[in-house]
């Protein structure tokens, strides 16, 4: 019995196959009868005075189009230079089957990739829709210190920016890149540094560039580099330490910083404490006093508490600040751009001196 039913399977499989079959021939008349329809026949053949080898080729390359090369309806409608609803129209006369409506439809969701392309880039873009802007902006985000500061390059909120690296990671299935903490640069893990190389290769850019056209975003410049790299994290950047003998040529200062370092240059010939700051430029004490001691420890002031002499009557001493001496040779130097206005800028840079 089992010797029977295979020779009947593999003669039923040839039937089904073979276009000589009955099976086969039946299902050609079906699908003909299907679409060559008397109106059919009348419209196209009739009135519009097609030949029959005419009408199998419209037929033959729009559903080549349609069905084997999954191009949507309005692409090939740009190709042939009619509306989409023409196009729609006629295959729903020539009796091709329409794909579901929606994203599955799409061709970035059914196009495959050559297997020599590295296969973190094929499960990144394969099957996706954004696939390739995903990779793109993990290549512009690793060439920034910060995420901030790359995704103020794209022009996007950092937020939006951090949901498609991590729906990146989630495809590959491996954790591309290090989040930093706070003052720190972010780097690649290995994994990443792997995928940021096949990135680089020609075959995978003309690729990308295919799949993004004119909506690819450059990447970033050295000069973009270096004045985010200068400026990391915005508003929670480091500040610069000032030592006594050596130049500074680049200065950095936090914007939360400013408007107590622009009172203390104003008034650099001055001791001056916490809570005169706080009464002169309404800063809260607690903020005063945390800014006080983070300049002093990079170098920008100098304090000393108070002996008793100085207030006999009082249970609490005061602590006294005062600008180093490299604060007050930097502010003699930028007193024009530092000490005569609000400090607006989170960095500057200073000229260098010649020598004589």
């Amino acid at each position: 019995m089992s010797e029977i039913f295979q020779r009947t399977w593999e003669r039923s499989h040839k039937e089904a196959t073979s276009p000589t079959s009955p099976f086969d021939s039946w299902r050609i008349r079906e699908r003909g009868r299907r679409l060559l329809t008397p109106d059919f026949l009348h419209r196209e053949y009739t009135i519009k005075k097609k030949t029959l080898r005419r009408i199998a080729e419209e037929y033959d390359w729009l559903r080549q189009q349609y069905l084997l090369r999954v191009r949507t309806a309005e692409e090939i409608a740009q190709d042939v230079g009619v509306s989409t609803s023409a196009i729609l129209n006629r295959l729903e006369k020539l009796g091709i089957p329409r794909r579901p409506m929606g994203v599955h439809s799409r061709p970035a969701l059914t196009t495959k990739i050559d297997k020599s392309v590295p296969l973190d880039i094929r499960t990144a873009v394969e099957g996706t829709l954004h696939g390739w802007l995903r990779l793109r902006r993990f290549q512009i985000c690793m060439a920034f210190p910060t995420a901030r500061t790359a995704a103020t390059y794209l022009g996007v909120a950092q937020s939006v920016l951090a949901l498609q690296l991590d729906q990146l990671e989630r495809d590959i299935g491996a954790q591309l890149f290090h989040r930093p903490g706070r003052h720190r640069s972010q780097r690649p893990t290995s994994r990443g540094t792997t995928l940021l190389q096949h990135l680089k290769g020609s075959h995978v850019q003309e690729l990308m560039r295919h799949s993004l056209g004119s909506n690819i975003e450059p990447m970033p410049g050295q000069d973009v580099l270096t004045a985010a790299a200068r400026t990391v994290d915005g508003a929670h950047a480091a500040l610069t330490t000032l030592h006594p003998e050596t130049p500074i040529r680049h200065l950095n200062v936090p914007s939360p910083l400013q408007p107590l370092l622009h009172h203390l240059l104003t008034d650099d010939d001055q001791e001056t404490y916490a809570a005169r700051i706080h009464t002169a430029t309404g800063i809260p004490f607690n903020t005063v006093y945390k800014q006080l001691k983070r300049l002093e420890a990079a170098g920008w002031l100098t304090s000393r508490v108070e002996s008793r002499a100085e207030r006999p009557g009082s249970a609490r001493r005061r602590t006294y600040y005062s600008l180093t001496a490299a604060t007050h040779r930097l502010n003699r130097t930028q007193r024009s751009s530092l000490a005569s206005k609000p400090i607006v800028n989170m960095s500057y840079h200073l000229p260098s001196r010649r020598k004589t």
